[in-house]
């Protein structure tokens, strides 16, 4: 019997020769929370660059900078990143014209 409280969905995505598949789960859209910290790994799905930009960047001051937690891992403050990610400018694309 259906439980009107009971709201799951299931999304389906239907392929190019009609076929509908169920998403799996890495096909949701991520979601960084705004408390805690992430590695590498977990904050570059929101970037427009690699792992080596990401460091270098940290670095020299242009990204925030990490929080060492051992002689071999970094993270970086989730508040941080979304605070940088909010500052971004998006850049326009080269067959835009500005004022048209």
């Amino acid at each position: 019997m259906n439980n009107p409280t009971d709201n799951r969905a299931i999304n389906f995505i239907q392929d190019n020769d009609g076929k509908s598949d169920q998403l799996t789960q890495s096909q949701f859209a991520k979601y960084l929370p705004p408390q805690g910290m992430s590695r590498a790994k977990d904050i570059l799905l929101f970037l427009p660059f690699g792992r080596t930009t990401l460091h270098e960047w940290s670095n020299n001051g242009l990204f925030p900078a990490s929080v060492k937690l051992s002689p071999t891992m970094v993270a970086w403050r989730n508040s941080d990143v979304l605070a940088w990610l909010e500052n971004q400018q998006p850049t326009p694309r080269n067959n835009e014209v500005e004022g048209v």
